[in-house]
């Protein structure tokens, strides 16, 4: 069994994530425009009739395109955990189902790691065979529960949202903004997710996405600088490294 990954959209304007088996179709989070969402799955071969959205928590980066992609939709299934279902429904006005910690999707599993944020927020693992990929985006720091979930996937998706320099160097963000985005709810660090990369890396993951990367306070190049460095210094010299982007779509990732 295999399976395939690309990011859609990564970063404040909008998350979507999409996974397959090659016979049930994910998308992780909603947050872009249903016609964009429906374009990239077109290309990619996916039905939109069939697609199942698994939503990783409630802020509109990640649910804005959910109201119109269900209602245009009515095969399309959405998910969340019950700590999220409230909220969704809420802002969407789409009632998802509510799933478990473990669970199957058209016959994929997934589970469903907490990660801290300011509302309750989710990491998936998905699984197919001995293949496994894992999206975790919007955390603010990566806590031993996390790693331990996610060190034996293939394909790790993880957030590296910003350069700790730039953002204390960054004058139109309030100090506020930006302990909000430092604090342990907030958002990951260039240098907490190399450090996250490394120890996975030690552990035999050898594919990485850097995710939501700040448009203000970090760019594709620091990023993977960032995590190449705390590769390097782990004597870790095979890893593939990519940013996922906030206007196009990452190539088509295949684990076989």
């Amino acid at each position: 069994m295999s399976l395939r990954l690309c990011s859609f959209a990564s970063g404040s304007k909008g998350n979507c994530c999409y996974v397959s088996d090659g016979s049930s179709d994910i998308v992780i989070d909603m947050g872009i425009a249903a016609t964009r969402a429906e374009r990239y799955l077109s290309a990619i071969g996916a039905d939109p009739d069939k697609i199942s959205v698994l939503v990783t928590h409630s802020h509109s980066d990640h649910i804005g395109g959910v109201r119109v992609f269900c209602k245009k939709h009515a095969g399309a299934k959405l998910y969340c955990q019950k700590e999220s279902a409230r909220a969704v429904l809420s802002q969407t006005g789409v009632e998802p189902t509510v799933i478990g910690r473990e669970f199957e999707v058209d016959g994929i599993r997934v589970n469903a790691i907490p990660v801290p944020h300011d509302v309750p927020c989710f990491g998936y693992v998905v699984r197919s065979g001995n293949r496994s990929v894992a999206v975790v985006t919007d955390l603010g720091e990566v806590r031993s529960g996390l790693l331990g979930g996610i060190s034996e996937c293939d394909l790790v998706m993880l957030e590296s949202n910003h350069d700790i320099v730039r953002l204390k160097n960054n004058t139109a963000y309030s100090p506020q903004l930006k302990a909000r985005i430092a604090s342990g709810n907030g958002h990951l660090s260039n240098a907490a997710c190399a450090e996250a990369c490394a120890y996975l890396a030690d552990h035999g993951v050898r594919n990485f996405v850097l995710a939501h990367l700040s448009e203000d306070n970090n760019d594709a190049a620091c990023a993977i600088d960032a995590v190449n460095a705390g590769l390097f210094a782990a004597g870790v010299r095979d890893a593939r490294v990519v940013a996922a982007l906030q206007d196009k779509p990452t190539g088509l990732f295949e684990i076989c």
